[in-house]
């Protein structure tokens, strides 16, 4: 094996928030596209997906929770969608056109497993050493791969019966109760299901627990805290998606994003018990990480980013990762923004808005902040994290119609950060403006 290369790492302040949940671990500058994460402890964690180069898919590891990450030269070859391993020895990665490569001695080697599909595996999910599940790609009859011995063998399950449906994410609480949602295509009738499935088998019979006909969701994760609490996140044809159930499956209810902007498509999603919990956005040019401490019944924008976020994975309430495109991000408190807080005062953390935007160099604030929010910091940073402005102990009546000259700086993305104590809590807001 050649010896790993240390990426170089830029440990940048955050750019999306004065108050930081989420500050940059790694940053690729372009190397490749990554959109994987999975940690084993606090210590082991890998990163994967669409790579850069030549299509292919190089994975990074860390031994010491990302203070530093490191890149195998000699698995380049690997096509890539997902990483998992189930102890510090043996992991899996999901390949192209059915292949599942395994390793047994922490990715100093890998073997390729052909398994009996042909389309490329997308997503794995293990519940233990042995019993393991994975997704397929389209045109895959329904099916999804399972293991039962660690993942030298696997075996088609047949969910669906159309030709064209698919089973899009999986969740196994263990080894024999788990959930798939994916979408149904019935072109005889021409009609579009979108379903939650479930199995108490192993994945050997299939039982509809949530169907909605003539809707096409996109489902993007799901996840199960325990056999009654679930959720799944997607996308509608026009909007983001977060499905909730807290009576196995047997009836879903949507949840809502309070605040502006809304999301489009919501990515990703994790729990760490049944009140905290986490969601991921990708836009078209940024992202955002969403927080809620009641079960969903509120969720509110933790920060922004100028990446998509493809995944997320907590430890704890405290400790976790976020993963998009050339950036991996970590916190060490990521539950610090309290949804309570925010509800008791209206109109809560949407509290100020700016116009024109987009704007050619001048942009105008107004307010709405109720009494017991007491602003402390204003800071507009680039694209870069650089500070281009900031203002230190301004009042509501200050900030209320201030006009911001940006008319000197390069037109492009700048983020507006405002800093605020509340029911002396600290709380931050970020919105995005442009400069034309």
């Amino acid at each position: 094996m050649k010896p790993f290369k240390l990426l170089l790492l830029f440990l940048l302040c955050s750019i999306a928030n004065v108050q930081a949940q989420w500050e940059i671990q790694l940053d690729l500058q372009n190397f490749t596209y990554l959109d994987r994460i999975f940690f084993l402890n606090e210590n082991l964690g890998w990163a994967i997906g669409g790579g850069s180069i030549g299509g292919l898919s190089p994975y990074f590891y860390t031994t010491d929770g990302g203070e530093n990450w490191y890149l195998d030269d000699e698995w380049y070859n690997i096509e890539g969608s997902d990483i998992v391993f189930v102890n510090p020895d043996t992991g899996f990665i999901a390949g192209g056109y059915g292949v599942i490569y395994k390793t047994v001695n922490g990715g100093q080697s890998w073997t390729g497993i052909q398994t009996p599909a042909t389309q490329n595996v997308i997503h794995l999910f293990f519940v233990d050493e042995n019993n393991g599940w994975a997704t397929l790609g389209q045109y895959s009859e329904g099916n999804i791969l399972h293991t039962l011995d660690g993942g030298d063998t696997w075996a088609l399950q047949q969910v669906f019966l159309s030709l064209t449906s698919q089973i899009e994410v999986i969740y196994f609480l263990n080894d024999c109760i788990g959930y798939g949602g994916g979408v149904i295509h019935d072109y005889i009738n021409d009609d579009t299901y979108t379903a939650i499935m479930k199995t108490e088998n192993q994945g050997v019979l299939w039982d509809t627990i949530y169907l909605s006909k003539n809707t096409h969701y996109s489902f993007y994760d799901i996840y199960f805290y325990d056999k009654l609490n679930g959720w799944a996140v997607g996308r509608t044809p026009y909007e983001y998606l977060i499905l909730h159930t807290n009576n196995n499956g047997e009836t879903w209810e949507e949840q809502t994003i309070a605040g502006t902007p809304e999301p489009n498509i919501l990515s990703c999603i994790y729990f760490i018990n049944d009140t905290t919990g986490w969601i991921g956005s990708v836009e078209p040019e940024y992202g955002a990480i969403y927080f809620t401490n009641n079960g969903g019944e509120d969720w509110q924008m933790q920060q922004e980013f100028y990446v998509p976020i493809w995944d997320i994975q907590m430890l704890n309430r405290d400790t976790g990762w976020a993963i998009g495109f050339d950036h991996i991000y970590h916190t060490t408190n990521g539950d610090s923004l309290s949804i309570e807080d925010v509800k008791e005062n209206k109109p809560g953390r949407d509290f100020f808005t700016i116009y024109p935007n987009p704007a050619n160099g001048i942009f105008t604030m107004k307010t709405a902040l109720p009494s017991p929010i007491i602003l402390c910091q204003l800071l507009i940073t680039n694209l870069y994290g650089e500070p281009v402005f900031e203002l230190d102990n301004i009042t509501i009546d200050q900030l209320n119609n201030l006009a911001i000259d940006l008319s000197n700086h390069p037109a492009g993305i700048y983020f507006i950060a405002i800093k605020y104590t509340l029911n002396n809590q600290i709380n931050s807001l970020t919105k995005k403006i442009m400069r034309l």
